[in-house]
């Protein structure tokens, strides 16, 4: 997928959160005001809006509302507005990592087949699914999916990471790939007892692997 491309799926996660988001606030600030029995004039009025925004906020029809609005709402309300960032979507790539990818998939050959960029199975409750595999390679009904870490920082975090991941879309095999850096390796030996039911591959037999049409084992390869 191209960079133009994965940008735009950025881009267009963001958009569905943010619909989803803004709905979700109006009905919390619609229901705490029709609890407190307060017009939306009031609201308007003592937080320094106007009746026609409180009523698009409430239906979810302006088209963005500001931080300091909508504190200024909860606090009318006697509302604590907090804004949290979690991991949630995938980072867009950039000219190494796509690179890296690059000589992956230079090697596979069929029957191997793959995806780049495949979205989790969408959630029947909770957050908007967001997250996606960096590739996932197919063959006669089994599927490999590949993670792509430019930066070992915290590798329980990465496990974890992972793991969610996993449970949330089960796959036959596993593959995490890590930029070949002399401070990716430190880590790796580092923390390799976290890495138990990981193996760390050589990467010319996973490459060897693919062009041969067939899946690479679950484990750790350096790129």
């Amino acid at each position: 997928m191209s960079a133009v491309g994965s940008s735009q799926r950025a881009l267009d996660r963001a958009a569905r959160l943010g619909d989803r988001t803004l709905r979700e606030f109006g009905d919390v600030i619609r229901e705490a005001r029709v609890g407190a029995g307060l017009s939306q004039e009031f609201l308007a009025g003592a937080a320094g809006l106007s009746g026609p925004q409180v009523s698009r906020i409430e239906r979810a029809k302006l088209g963005s509302v500001s931080i300091i609005q909508a504190t200024r709402l909860g606090a009318v309300l006697g509302l604590d507005v907090r804004v949290n960032v979690y991991p949630g979507g995938e980072p867009l790539r950039d000219a190494a990592s796509a690179k890296r990818l690059g000589r992956i998939l230079a090697h596979v050959r069929p029957p191997l087949r793959y995806r780049t960029e495949v979205a989790l199975p969408a959630r029947m409750a909770g957050p908007i699914e967001l997250r996606a595999w960096d590739l996932v390679t197919y063959l006669d009904g089994t599927r490999c999916a590949w993670e792509l870490e430019m930066r070992l920082r915290d590798a329980q975090a990465t496990i974890r990471r992972h793991a969610l991941k996993r449970r949330d879309d089960p796959v036959d095999r596993f593959v995490l790939v890590l930029a070949d850096t002399k401070t990716n390796r430190r880590i790796l030996n580092e923390h390799i007892d976290l890495f138990s039911d990981a193996p760390v591959l050589r990467r010319a037999s996973v490459f060897a692997a693919v062009e041969r049409g067939e899946q690479p084992p679950s484990g750790i390869v350096l790129v």
